[in-house]
């Protein structure tokens, strides 16, 4: 295994491959950081150098295709725990997976199975994930809900997703949201959960009475009022109150600002609309 001093070097060569040395190789020892607890190795050397390679096109399709199994099944491992350093192998593999479909939107090179394989696996690690820490001290970024956020709003954009597809991006971040949770997300996970929401409003694929089934879902379950109302008593529904009220305001300013939103007046109207009835008292 190469030290430190050997990846900073290619980082300060503008990931040039050094002589001697290829593409395919280094990336086995890359894929070997995505789970490490050091922060430099797993950020800065493994993440930041595929990323910079994919954007590179340092790889033949084969080679990337040939990642996407392997960054999926890193989805599984650990899952379920909490508190322990899986997680990074889990929400780093949920990264890497993004910028294979961020390089795939720029110039498209990836089959319509591969896109749905890496969408149907997302939305299920979405929903398993329950170690939704942040920022770890010492250990840098977890970060596991944000980074699948990452993960959606650039499937959102692609060319293989439908009506049906965006839907269940929107319903998939709803569900994980109101759900009674450990965690208060504090660490702009609402910004970058908006963000994959607006990606997919840009396609105009969906309608406003989707918006407003799918904001009405805050409020009722199954047609069932949502036990907000004295929810500071319980922490669990305490947090997943103030994690959707904060997603709703994210989303309320995010809309805002698009002038040329699909939309976006009905949008605004819904979420203010949705935002009066969210109330603990």
């Amino acid at each position: 295994m190469m030290d430190k001093s050997f990846w900073l070097e290619i980082r300060e060569n503008k990931y040039a491959i050094p002589e001697g040395k290829t593409v395919g190789k280094l990336t086995e020892e890359l894929f070997s950081f995505i789970g490490s607890a050091d922060p430099e190795l797993r950020d800065i050397i493994g993440y930041e150098t595929f990323a910079n390679w994919l954007d590179q096109q340092k790889y033949t399709v084969e080679q990337i295709r040939s990642y996407v199994p392997r960054l999926s099944i890193n989805l599984q491992h650990g899952i379920g725990e909490q508190g322990t350093d899986t997680v990074f192998t889990r929400s780093f593999s949920v990264l890497f997976l993004a910028e294979i479909i961020y390089a795939d939107n720029k110039d498209p090179f990836l089959e319509r199975e591969d896109v749905h394989s890496i969408f149907n696996k997302g939305l299920a690690y979405l929903e398993a994930e329950h170690d939704l820490r942040g920022y770890i001290t010492e250990k840098g970024w977890a970060h596991a809900l944000a980074h699948t956020a990452d993960l959606l709003f650039v499937l959102a954009g692609n060319r293989f997703m439908a009506r049906e597809e965006l839907e269940q991006i929107f319903n998939a971040i709803s569900k994980k949201l109101t759900e009674p949770t450990e965690w208060v997300h504090q660490h702009n996970e609402d910004d970058r959960l908006a963000q994959a929401v607006l990606g997919a409003i840009q396609r105009k694929l969906l309608d406003d009475f989707f918006y407003k089934q799918w904001l009405n879902s805050f409020l009722f379950s199954e047609g069932i009022k949502r036990p907000w109302k004295g929810s500071f008593e319980n922490p669990h529904m305490h947090h997943a109150y103030f994690n959707s009220r904060n997603f709703l305001r994210s989303l309320q300013l995010n809309v805002t600002e698009k002038q040329k939103l699909a939309s976006r007046d009905f949008l605004l109207a819904e979420i203010g609309n949705t935002l009066k009835e969210f109330k603990q008292f």
